[in-house]
């Protein structure tokens, strides 16, 4: 399981890397798929959970001391907004590169999980050691 964990990553980080480096690009290609569902529901990843109320913009995020220290985010429970960006604008969080946070004031952005991200998994790269975090959404 870790060795197909690292596959995903590296095959991740190329990706990102090829994005970021796409020359005069504001958006990723269009592949021809429907636009997915609004993030709805609580997600949960070991230290702490997302909940997404379906409006496509706020988030209440509960972390452990742990966790909202190797992110560099606040403790406990907040409420923010939430945006998924590719380059300058805002775009569908399946194909985004960066994941954005805004908690009283302060913005937080963290690399999104391209490819791993979907409406049952938010995948961000929280940690400095470049490992994503991986919140399941909780089926009711």
């Amino acid at each position: 399981m870790e060795r197909q964990r690292r596959i995903r990553l590296t095959a991740m980080l190329l990706l990102t890397a090829l994005l970021l480096t796409a020359c005069g690009r504001e958006r990723p290609p269009d592949d021809g798929t429907p636009e997915p569902p609004v993030l709805n529901g609580t997600y949960r990843a070991e230290g702490g959970s997302l909940t997404f109320n379906g409006d496509g913009q706020s988030v209440v995020i509960e972390l452990s001391d742990t966790l909202a220290a190797a992110a560099g985010l606040p403790a406990g429970r907040c409420e923010g907004t939430y945006v998924f960006l590719f380059q300058h604008g805002m775009w569908r969080y399946d194909k985004a590169e960066i994941f954005r946070i805004r908690i009283d004031g302060g913005d937080y952005s963290f690399p999104n999980g391209l490819g791993m991200t979907d409406e049952d998994t938010v995948a961000a790269y929280l940690l400095p050691d470049g490992e994503a975090v991986c919140f399941e959404r909780e089926t009711p």
